[in-house]
């Protein structure tokens, strides 16, 4: 008995020891999911919502990660939600739009609690509006004003480079 037992841990011990492949399979799958969600915060400036045709510009600077507002010219979308139609927004004689002001006040609380718990002061207020080309002055003097309004103050308007 105890001769067999020899021979089997002795033999097994010269085996080459299988590789685990379900280990490396969960770490390449966290890796893989960790560069998609970075590729889509970097991206989601540059992306223009459905329905908005983003206008041109001659300009070289890439734009930076922020919140985006897009209008197109049926209605307002924040975060690729609808806000707001654009008919009533213009009906209305006030410059602030009281729903997307909701939403970016919202969205302010949150970054400031981010800010906080990094040792910042304030977070910065930095926001991406997405105009179609064709929407009317007045409509994006009411989005800018509504975001400044919100603490927003840094407001930066989506281009495509001509070239």
């Amino acid at each position: 008995m105890r001769g067999r037992k020899w021979r089997r841990d002795a033999h097994s011990k010269h085996r080459p020891q299988r590789l685990q492949l379900t280990s490396m399979m969960d770490i390449l799958t966290v890796l893989l999911l960790f560069l998609l969600k970075s590729f889509v915060v970097d991206a989601e400036v540059v992306t223009p919502a459905p329905g908005v045709e983003l206008p041109t510009s001659s300009a070289d600077s890439n734009p930076e990660s922020s919140l985006v507002i897009a209008v197109s010219g049926e209605s307002i979308l924040f975060a690729n939600e609808p806000i707001a139609s654009v008919a009533d927004v213009l009906a209305q004689d006030d410059l602030l739009i009281r729903a997307l002001d909701q939403k970016l006040d919202t969205a302010y609380k949150q970054m400031e609690e981010l800010a906080q718990r990094r040792g910042k002061e304030a977070p910065e207020g930095k926001i991406t509006i997405q105009g179609d080309r064709a929407i009317e002055f007045q409509l994006l003097q009411r989005v800018m004003y509504t975001c400044n309004f919100s603490g927003f103050d840094q407001v930066a308007l989506a281009v495509v480079s001509e070239g």
